[in-house]
């Protein structure tokens, strides 16, 4: 079925739609190489296991591993385990990490990636990554383990698509002792991502349905200290959380309506929210299953929780105060809900020699994080393309009052 005939009462975008009308914010070619692409939006799924130094659990981990491989091997190409260097792989490559998986002793951690990029630099559409906890500090510190996975924006376009989504998600939970996680759309960045993380800060501040993702490995705390992380497309609770919430049959009925899908899966039980992924774009308004989805899990989130970024000076990025309020961007306001008409100001952006709309610094990630002050009813500043090629687009970081 094609995806565009799909239509809610809040006329959200299909991912066709979103991506016909974005892609040219989503998606950034190297300043310096024109033809790698260091940003691109795509599907994910990440989650969080126990106990994956345990043989028994490493085997499991290979045999998704396997599946993934078995699913999707003809695009894999590259990638590294442990302290390797990222170079392509050859069967007997593929093979390295597989045995490694199933080798390596439990007092060290298993580490590695495999996706269809060859280098550090380039963002991938498909991937597979993870990294095991030891013995000493999953025994002593209770560590989590963690599975990442990448699948490329067109599987969110089509009904087949979205199932063979589904199945490596449910088959993860179905394998491993899944804590938690969650899934959806996401900006992706490169295994060398540091440098991207004002851009994938600006688009999670226009694009509210965008998984912030880029220190993914890094939520394990979270998950080990009893909290998760936040709401979307997918949420998958493990048995504590479950609890939490007052058991499976509560959270069924709490979450009881036609667009909402619950799934026991293993130790977890997966919730979407709504048929297919939603990108949240200013003019979509709130995002109503995912904020129906909120308001049953929001009390499971750390109010106290840390940044999702590491510290870069000068440029705006998901710091400790900023973290917290993406977190909760689905929680409710006090007064009742408006009709849906997106507020102006949120992640509002502008094209070069268009009409200023908000008088304000500017910043365009496209430029080298360039800010600019420009006043209401000026014309933004050019070029409109950067030297490789890139749309360029201004964002609003701070409206002149």
């Amino acid at each position: 079925m094609d995806m565009t005939q799909i239509v809610t009462s809040l006329s959200p975008l299909t991912p066709t739609e979103a991506i016909g009308r974005y892609g040219h914010e989503l998606i950034f070619a190297d300043p310096s190489d024109g033809n790698r692409i260091v940003i691109r939006p795509a599907l994910i799924g990440t989650l969080f296991f126990e106990r994956g130094s345990q043989p028994a659990i490493r085997q499991a981990l290979l045999h998704c591993f396997d599946k993934f491989r078995a699913s999707y091997g003809e695009k894999l190409r590259g990638g590294k385990r442990a302290d390797t260097t990222y170079s392509r792989k050859t069967t007997k490559g593929i093979e390295s990490i597989r045995q490694y998986i199933l080798s390596t002793d439990v007092n060290y951690a298993v580490e590695f990636v495999f996706c269809d990029a060859t280098d550090y630099y380039t963002a991938p559409e498909y991937l597979i990554k993870s990294l095991t906890a030891c013995d000493y500090h999953e025994t002593h510190y209770g560590d989590l383990s963690y599975i990442k996975f990448i699948l490329p924006w067109s599987f969110a376009e089509s009904e087949e698509g979205l199932a063979l989504y589904h199945a490596f998600m449910s088959f993860c939970c179905a394998t491993l002792p899944v804590r938690g996680g969650y899934g959806g759309l996401s900006t992706v960045l490169p295994y060398d991502f540091d440098r991207y993380m004002p851009m994938e800060y600006q688009l999670a501040q226009r694009f509210t349905g965008l998984e912030v993702d880029s220190w993914g490995f890094a939520e394990a705390f979270q998950y080990e200290a009893g909290y998760i992380k936040s709401t979307n497309w997918y949420t998958v609770l493990g048995e504590p959380f479950v609890e939490k919430l007052g058991g499976e049959q509560t959270v069924r009925e709490r979450l009881a309506r036609e667009d909402i899908d619950i799934e026991r899966c293993g130790n977890a039980l997966i919730i979407r929210a709504g048929r297919f992924p939603l990108l949240g774009a200013p003019e979509e308004g709130p995002l109503d299953p995912y904020i129906f989805v909120n308001r049953v899990i929001k009390g499971l989130r750390n109010p106290l929780r840390k940044s999702m970024h590491s510290y870069m000076e000068g440029v705006e990025s998901f710091a400790e105060e900023e973290t917290r309020r993406w977190v909760a961007r689905f929680d409710e306001p006090d007064a009742p809900m408006d009709d849906g008409t997106p507020q102006t100001s949120r992640g509002m952006s502008a094209l070069p020699f268009q009409t200023c709309p908000r008088s304000g610094r500017w910043v365009a990630n496209h430029l080298g994080n360039q800010i600019v002050h420009v006043k209401a009813g000026d014309f933004m500043p050019g070029p409109e393309r950067s030297d490789a090629g890139n749309q360029v687009v201004w964002y609003l970081i701070h409206e002149a009052q």
